[in-house]
């Protein structure tokens, strides 16, 4: 990348997105982990975070389509700057299948669909009742882009600290706040 920085509602969603996605995994592997009523009270929260997340995302998008972005490293070789785009790319579409894949699943759940007890969210579909079989392939799916897309984080995370300790280019100060 160049020197220049990023937009500034580019940095502040990334991070935003960052710190909720970390939330996220954990309230979904701590609900899968706890039975009863507070694992419950902990899908919710992660059932109306994930509806945060996907505001966010659309609002990232928008934001990158309406700002100027940084130009490339040219010194980068071309396989480094393929990776990185397959990598941003994996990240921008989990971050919309898994919002969406779980909406389905809460669907499916005849659970509560609202925000905060503010924000009624509505049912865009009615799942039929002898038919579990669209909710067992969003919840695979569901299940497989969190692996995914902690994998990818990971891989995305050791790229930055490589940016900034191996290559000293100062990538992660410039996408600081």
């Amino acid at each position: 990348m160049s020197g220049e920085r990023h937009p500034t509602c580019l940095r502040r969603l990334h991070w935003a997105v960052a710190m909720g996605v970390a939330v996220q995994l954990a309230l979904g592997w701590g609900a899968e982990a706890i039975d009863g009523d507070a694992g419950m009270r902990l899908l919710r929260i992660h059932f109306q975070l994930g509806l945060v997340l996907l505001v966010l995302m659309l609002l990232r998008v928008a934001c990158r389509l309406m700002r100027r972005m940084p130009r490339a490293d040219g010194g980068e070789p071309r396989w480094r700057r393929r990776a990185a785009y397959i990598v941003h790319a994996g990240l921008y579409l989990l971050l919309f299948l898994l919002p969406i894949s779980g909406y389905v699943i809460w669907v499916w759940m005849e659970a509560p669909l609202d925000v905060l007890g503010v924000l009624r969210v509505p049912r865009l579909f009615v799942p039929p009742a002898d038919d579990e079989t669209w909710r067992a392939i969003a919840w695979y799916v569901h299940f497989a882009c969190v692996w995914l897309l902690s994998a990818l984080v990971a891989l995305h995370a050791a790229a930055a600290l490589w940016h900034q300790w191996v290559r000293r280019d100062g990538l992660i100060s410039r996408r600081m706040l």
